[in-house]
């Protein structure tokens, strides 16, 4: 059962379900949408003749919008189905050829049982042409027995005649009458030996130990390819035959309680007998002469229905709600009535049942079909049952390989997660130091700027603490030398003190100044007039004795003859008056 729920979802969705009772056909275009079966197209052809039934039923479904083509199953009465008790467990399946000829052997006989029901005055009797007592009548004059009715002496006259020529001789019927029941007989009579057989299990039989109910169907061989050639005629592959009755079991909702399912068709009531969704009785019960609700009486009867058993009707008459309600009244007993909304005058329940077997949509065994090719081996044995394991090993390789690829991705993306984990860790620690960094470089900068500021404060320290002062001195000691040496014979014209950006003037090399490593660090430019240049030449010698006790020195003094002044003649005089400082190693003078 798992398998062919399997194998369900490979079946087509779309298919041609048709229905035949020899002498009109039915068809409609299904579609499986989940669980439910949806009606795409129908249509209904009266038409003795199926392979112009055919043409003409494909041909109307296209007018109505069919594509074409595709897959069909047909219902025909000419399929019989039957419940064969055989001593094979379903479990332990026989071999394809054992099976066959066990089924074989059972379906003969329900043929040769069922040959009398498409016989020619059967089937006139089907169609309302004849009574059966009318059919008796020619019968007897086949066989040479007097007519009840009078009127022929002669019996040779009437025997060994066929039965067709006499009804219409008789004035029973009329020609296109005999000619619709002959061609009618040509698509459901069997006419040779070989026989198409199909089976699928039930239950085990309860008095019979090792014996199981199985359900059979069966159609002859020739049959079913002349059918396989009209429906290729139009393009369509049929893939199947199933029993005209029976086949309404499909639609009953799955359960494990007992239940009877009565399923008429005009003259015909089949009475099925379902125990946790498998069949343990199967019945039909034929009489074109009652009606409906006397064949269902006498099959519920039959059936001996217990009243805790489930009672279903399932009617493709629209007056099936009618008789429902006469069955409830006459029964006094519930009688579900199986429904569904694509069920009409062109669809009916045995079609939909077979639709939804035919596309997977109920239990397998609910009925049986016929295939075309032959029965189907056991599961284990079917090329798409391996198919199917090989795909379900292939698929549990591909769904290990990806369960391990799934766990080294996770292992991967948890070993990812760790390094990014690590990676941002490094990366905050790297921002850390990096302001870190930033900070140490500010208090640099800003030790540095400090420093250059006690560098700053430091040197205006020593300019008012040191250079100050010694300036002070300096300037000091210059007007003692100038108050010491200047007499009333000298006129002081000016005072000029040297830029300290300008270089010193080198020492003279013999000068002492020179000799004992003093150099110079301050310099005044003196300037001045004497009346004579006596006075001049003393000025000059006075000066450089003033100077000595202020570590003063007079060099390059000069006397020349010049104005003086209001323009007088006289000498000027000119001298520098520079401030010696000792020199360290290095060359630099000390600090004082």
């Amino acid at each position: 059962m798992m398998f062919d729920k399997i194998l369900s979802f490979a079946r087509s969705s779309q298919l041609l379900v048709c229905e035949t009772d020899g002498f009109s056909l039915r068809g409609a275009v299904v579609k499986r949408f989940g669980t439910r079966i949806e009606v795409l197209h129908r249509a209904t052809i009266n038409q003795v003749d199926m392979a112009d039934a055919v043409m003409d039923l494909t041909e109307t479904l296209k007018a109505d919008g069919w594509q074409g083509g595709g897959s069909a199953v047909l219902l025909s009465p000419a399929v019989l189905s039957t419940l064969v008790e055989l001593p094979v467990n379903p479990k332990k399946p026989r071999s394809l050829p054992q099976m066959m000829a066990l089924v074989q052997g059972e379906a003969e006989a329900v043929l040769l049982q069922h040959l009398a029901r498409w016989s020619l005055g059967h089937l006139l009797v089907s169609r309302g042409y004849m009574t059966e007592e009318q059919v008796e009548a020619v019968m007897d004059l086949q066989q040479g027995k007097p007519n009840p009715a009078g009127g022929l002496e002669i019996l040779d006259k009437f025997s060994f005649r066929r039965f067709g020529e006499l009804a219409e001789e008789l004035g029973y019927i009329k020609r296109s009458q005999l000619n619709a029941c002959l061609t009618g007989q040509e698509w459901l009579k069997i006419d040779d030996e070989h026989i198409e057989c199909n089976w699928t299990p039930q239950g085990a039989v309860e008095d019979i130990p090792g014996t199981f109910n199985w359900l059979v169907s069966c159609v002859s061989q020739s049959l079913l390819q002349r059918w396989l050639e009209v429906f290729a005629r139009q393009g369509v592959k049929l893939k199947a035959m199933y029993p005209l009755t029976g086949c309404a079991a499909g639609l009953l909702p799955e359960s494990s309680l007992s239940e009877v399912l009565l399923e008429t068709h005009p003259g015909l009531v089949k009475a099925i007998r379902l125990q946790s969704g498998q069949m343990t009785a199967r019945q039909a019960y034929l009489h074109f002469n009652k009606s409906a609700l006397e064949l269902c009486l006498e099959s519920y009867h039959a059936m001996h229905v217990a009243p805790n058993e489930a009672l279903w009707l399932a009617s493709w008459d629209e007056n099936g709600e009618d008789l429902a309600n006469e069955l409830r009244r006459m029964l006094e007993v519930e009688v579900n009535l199986l429904h569904d909304p694509a069920l009409d005058d062109s669809l009916t329940p045995g079609m939909l049942g077979v639709a939804r077997h035919a596309l997977g949509g109920c239990e397998p065994g609910r009925c049986i079909e016929v295939r075309v090719g032959g029965p189907l081996p056991p599961l284990a044995q079917r090329l798409e049952v391996r198919a199917a394991a090989l795909a379900g090993v292939l698929l549990l390789g591909l769904a290990g390989t990806e369960a391990s690829l799934q766990l080294r991705q996770s292992e991967a993306q948890s070993h990812n997660d760790e390094i990014e984990a690590r990676w941002k860790s490094i990366s905050a620690a790297k921002k850390r130091i990096d302001a870190q960094i930033q900070a140490i470089k500010q208090r640099k900068q800003a030790l540095l700027e400090q420093q250059l500021e006690q560098h700053r404060l430091q040197a205006m320290l020593d300019f008012y603490d040191r250079d100050i002062p010694e300036r002070a001195a300096l300037v000091k000691g210059v007007l003692g030398v100038l108050q010491n040496s200047v007499s009333d014979e000298i006129v002081m014209v000016g005072l000029h003190e040297r830029d300290s950006r300008t270089p010193a003037m080198p020492l003279p090399p013999n000068s002492l100044a020179a000799k004992d490593g003093r150099v110079e660090v301050e310099s005044f430019t003196l300037e001045s007039w004497a009346v004579s240049e006596a006075a001049a030449q003393t000025f000059v010698q006075r000066m450089q004795q003033a100077a000595a006790p202020w570590d003063l020195e007079v060099r390059d003094s000069r006397v020349f003859s010049g104005k003086g002044p209001l323009k007088l003649d006289g000498f000027s005089v000119t001298m520098r008056l520079v401030k010696l400082r000792s020199a360290d190693k290095s060359g630099q003078p000390d600090k004082v």
